[in-house]
């Protein structure tokens, strides 16, 4: 699986590294699926974000105050967002432009 191979990578490279750190926040699966990884590498999953707060909320405050930049670079989740109409968009622009909030509707 790719997030195997590229945290054994980055641990050949990096053997100091310890822990992961991930925004999942809602998705068990995300979540559970990261500890797994980990757990077969001996590395500890972290997950501050989770249930702290909703997506939205998490969302705005990243986009708002956190000066990030943020472009959608992979999609899964069709019939939502699709590769052709999303990919390369800010998140920011997604979000301002109300398309986010449409497509959390589907």
């Amino acid at each position: 699986e790719d997030l195997h191979g590229l945290l054994s990578d980055v641990l050949g490279r990096h053997p100091e590294v310890e822990a992961v750190s991930s925004g999942a926040i809602l998705s068990t699966y995300q979540r559970t699926r990261i500890e797994d990884v980990c757990a077969r590498l001996g590395l500890t999953s972290l997950s501050y974000m989770w249930r702290m707060s909703d997506q939205r909320r998490v969302l705005d405050s990243v986009l708002d105050d956190g000066g990030i930049d943020a472009v959608l670079v992979r999609t899964a989740c069709p019939p939502g967002l699709t590769p052709r109409r999303h990919l390369g968009r800010s998140l920011r622009e997604l979000r301002d432009s109300g398309e986010l909030d449409r497509l959390g509707e589907r």
